[in-house]
Formats: C-alpha cells, structure tokens, sequence
C-alpha cells in the first residue's frame, strides 16, 4: 500500500492553526506577515499552506482597522443581520460559466455562487473550504480529499463527491477553457464513497493545491442538475453565500439573494447584494459621494485623497498580487525585433510614469512578478530607464530610424489615460510616434485577444497563492492559456523553466527556477511592467467586514451593514 501524509482542516476559519505542515512548507520568518488573497494570475503550492508578505503588500490603516472592529463586532454577538449592499463595480458580468472566463465582472460574481475545495482567504492563506482535507501518497500522485459534511447546494441538494467529479472534469477537459491548463496534471478523478474524491496525477505537481482554489474549479451539480448547460449558466446553482434568479449579458445591473442553505449557519448576514456596472471612473466616485452605492471599486488613484476627505468614506488599500504590463505584440516585425522591445523598456521612466499617476499608491515595477508574489526576485536584471541605452538598442534593431504604432487602452481607466499619455511622451524621444487608442472595456478586452493592437496596457493578476499561474500564463505560449498574455512571446528556455519549477517541491529550488524565468523575461522584454499597484476601493463607514484577499477576490458573507 502506498505510504500517505494526512493533513484534516474542519474550519475554515481556524484551518491555519490546525493544520500540519507538509514536506515543502513555506514558514514565516520573525517579522514576516501573511499575504491577503489575489496576486497575478492565479495558482497555489501543494505544501504551501501560507505565503508570505512580500515588502509592498501592506493594507492601510482604515482597511485594517475595518477588520478589527468587524471581527470584534462578530465575537459579541453585535452583527446586524439584513439590507441591500450597493457595490458600483467597473466591470459586468459577460458570462456566468466558470470554466469559460477569466474576466474580472463574471469571476467576481461567480465566486458568491459556486465555491472550490479550498480558497484563499484575505490572509492570503490556502485554506479549505468544500473539502475539509486531504491524504496524500508518498510520490505525490494521489491526493484523496475528504469533502465537509452538511453541505448542500442552494436547491436544498447535498453536495457529493461526484458534483467534485463532474465539475472538475468539465473544466480540465475543455481545451478551450483559459485555465484549463492548471489541471494539466490531472489524469483521473473518481468518487471513493459520496464524501471522499481521490485525484489522481501524471507527475508530482507542485502548485496542485492551489489549483484546486482556482474559480474555475469550482464545484457545480452533477449533470447541471437536470437542466440544460445553458438553462443552468443563465441562474447557476452552487454552494455559495448567494443565489441569482436569472442572468442578463449586457445588463447595467445585477442582484445577488442570500441563500438560505448555505453551508456557515448563519450568513450571509445581508439579505442582498446589487451589483451596478459603471464603467467611468469619476461616475463611480461620485456615486459613492453622494450615498448612492456603498463600495465601489478600483479607484482612480488621483480620486484617492480627496475621498479620504469625504464624511463617511474609508478609503482602503489592499495588498495585491497584480502588475501593470504595457505588452507588445511579436507577431508584427517591429516587436518580433528583441532590440526594439528593450529599446522600449530602456526608454519609460517607470519611477516617473508611477509618481505621475499613482499618486503615491504604487511602486515602480521591474519584475513580471510582483515583490508580494511568492519566488518573486529581488535580482532580477531589470532594465532600468536610459535614454542612451534605449537609443543604442534601436541602432542595432531593424528600425533604427523609428516608426509610428498604436497603443491600445481601457479608456474609462484614468491610470490608463495618464500612462499612454507619458509613453507617448517618452518613445518619442527615440522616434517612437505613438498613436493613443482608447476603447470600452468589452471593446478593449476583445480587441487584444484577436491580437487587433500593437501595443496595450492591463493589468495581471495571480488568483491563487502559487506564482505558476502567472508564470505560465505570461510565458507558456503553448499551454498557458493566453499565448503569453496575447504577446505571443515564446522563449523555449524559459518554458522549460516553468515546467520544472512546476513538478519541484523545494521551495529553495523552486525560487532559483523562477528566479531564472523572471531574468530571461527581463532581457527579453516581451511586456514592461509599469508598476505594482494595491487594489483600492472606497468603502462607506456603515459597511463592516469587507475584505479583499491578494488576489483581488472578496466573498461577502461576512460583510454586514450597520
């Protein structure tokens, strides 16, 4: 019989303390601090149950006070249970199909539905959550997971090992899902007993925990229950804190109802969630100014010190696996040519461009890796701002006398406006001409994914607690989802690193590997990372126990209103 490790977590809020620490475990060092949730892009280390703060991820003052008087309030007993939460966010919903999207407006709703195995929680801890634990064999190959008792979904169904079975499938057999690719190791899936799975996989997988916590693991009906695949995406039952009655691409709004079966007797505390899409950054500050919604998201950072001003807003920041790129697109000559991209990297004044448009929120990026993402490199040869050099590398390109492109934004985000505008600025000093292109968010979105653009500016974020999502999400140009964040930048050396550090459990070895990605990426500068921003949000005083995890996901159900 194989030998097996077993770790049994029953609560997810005190499964840190209960958990034992596996072979490849990341401790925290005296002084260190754990991570909240939703860095880059998404995917956690089996063994990992924590990861650790890195030096830009810290919450500021009014977020970490909200959590205390929140957490103290529901110790005695003071929650106020009821009301509608008013949340303005900049995206919508396009889609409810969670094995289909990695867009911000469908993830965000989805997660209040359908819930994974495990999550990550504003700690920025991997902690479980449909299941309560697991047993792993010695070769790593065989993870079986024990699946928490009493849950049902928001029909009044019992969940069971074959929904795991069903929905885990669904999303690692369909190669044209985005995130397929994080269940690449998985060979097998079957249903030991109704509250028992067992995975089975090619190879040891390091970031397969986290895999798991990923929304597009998330744990749907067996066979939809009854309904057709599209009947049930239009009004998804889950296990989630929330339901939705019906589903309207498009629509300006949205409401989320408590479910009355969920699994944590006694939330959500809110009756309802309502959901506005406002995809104008000063609307959506405004709104919030004048009462009319309770939390609205990314705001602009110029907007940050005069809603700090405003009677009854908090303003929060919170620690962020994210990364601002300006990608360039290899499948046109001009950035097929590696000496015009570092002539372009060498020529932005990241420190400049942030201190223009940050507003003191953000820090001045280097590494595709954000420092508060696990592996991250301190080292890494970043090509720092220089005019000369800039110059020197656009003489030994193809185009050394220059050439015009296009730079494709968000328009509706003000960061975005003020970066093209600075870049525009700056390539000009190497007879770049830029032509500035602002579009709609959906516009933006699909016009980048069709490769229709030379340049543009977005963000990456990790959502799970290990660096492979945003590894192999930027630089797998085969099997990571996005064909290297739509640059199409293909580095075989750098690929290989990726698939080693994913089989790998020593951590020391797992950071020289992807500390050899991050330098490759660097030289090669297929994207600039502009800056490593936190994710701020403008938040009512009378909302309680709001909280965004480093990956930028918020859950909700223990937000209360007094």
């Amino acid at each position: 019989m194989v030998g097996r490790h077993r770790v049994v977590w029953a609560d997810p809020t005190t499964a840190v303390a209960q958990a034992p620490i596996m072979k490849g475990a990341v401790l925290p060092t005296p002084g260190q601090r754990l991570v909240t949730r939703r860095d880059l892009l998404k995917y956690g280390v089996a063994g990992s149950a924590v990861v650790l703060l890195g030096p830009l991820a810290a919450s500021s003052a009014s977020a970490s006070a909200r959590a205390r008087v929140s957490a103290a309030a529901r110790s005695s007993n003071a929650v106020k249970r009821g009301g509608t939460l008013r949340f303005a966010r900049s995206i919508g919903p396009t889609t409810l199909d969670p094995a289909n999207t990695i867009i911000a407006g469908d993830i965000y709703t989805l997660d209040k539905i359908l819930e994974p195995l495990y999550v990550t929680n504003p700690a920025g801890q991997l902690v479980p959550w449909l299941a309560t634990g697991y047993e792993v064999s010695t070769d790593h190959r065989t993870f079986t997971f024990s699946l928490r008792p009493g849950v049902k979904f928001s029909n009044g169904k019992p969940l069971v090992a074959e929904d795991v079975v069903f929905s885990i499938n669904r999303t690692r057999k369909d190669a044209a899902g985005p995130l397929s690719f994080l269940d690449y190791a998985i060979t097998d899936i079957v249903a030991r007993s109704t509250d028992s799975v067992v995975f089975q996989l090619s190879q040891p997988w390091a970031p397969f925990l986290s895999d798991l916590s990923v929304f597009a693991n998330a744990v749907l009906p067996a066979d939809f229950a009854g309904q057709s695949e599209k009947d049930f995406l239009t009004a998804p039952i889950g296990t989630g804190p929330f339901t939705l009655d019906g589903f309207t691409p498009d629509a300006n709004s949205l409401t989320l109802k408590a479910n009355p079966n969920y699994w944590q007797a006694g939330k959500p505390y809110l009756d309802a969630v309502e959901f506005l899409y406002v995809d104008n950054d000063n609307q959506r500050v405004l709104q919030v100014q004048g009462g009319q919604v309770d939390i609205i998201d990314t705001v602009p950072p110029a907007n940050v010190s005069s809603l700090k001003a405003s009677s009854g807003i908090s303003v929060d920041l919170f620690p962020a696996w994210q990364v601002d790129l300006l990608v360039m697109n290899e499948r046109l000559p001009q950035f097929a040519d590696r000496h015009v991209r570092r002539a372009i990297t060498y020529a932005i004044d990241r420190p400049a461009l942030v201190h223009a448009a940050s507003f003191g929120t953000a820090k001045p990026g280097g590494s595709f890796f954000p420092p508060s993402l696990e592996y991250y490199s301190a080292s890494t040869p970043v090509l720092e701002y220089s005019l000369s050099r800039a110059k020197a590398e656009l003489a030994q390109s193809k185009f050394p006398n220059g050439f015009s492109t296009k730079l494709l934004i968000d328009g509706g985000v003000q960061k975005w406006v003020t970066f093209a505008q600075i870049i525009k600025a700056q390539l000009q000093s190497i007879n770049i001409d830029v032509d500035i292109t602002p579009l709609d968010h959906s516009a933006f979105e699909s016009t980048f994914q069709k490769y229709d653009y030379d340049m543009f500016i977005d963000y990456a974020i990790n959502d799970i607690s290990d660096p492979d999502e945003m590894a192999s999400f930027e630089v797998d140009v085969k099997n990571g989802g996005s064909e290297s964040y739509w640059s199409d930048y293909d580095s075989p050396k750098a690929i290989t690193l990726v698939h080693e550090a994913e089989a790998e459990y020593d951590s020391t070895k797992r950071a020289a590997l992807y500390a050899q990605i991050q330098a490759i990426v660097a030289e090669d500068a297929p994207f600039v990372a502009l800056d490593y921003p936190p994710y701020i949000y403008a938040v009512s005083d009378h909302v309680n126990g709001f909280e965004v995890n480093p990956g930028g996901a918020y859950r909700l159900e223990d937000v209360w209103l007094t």
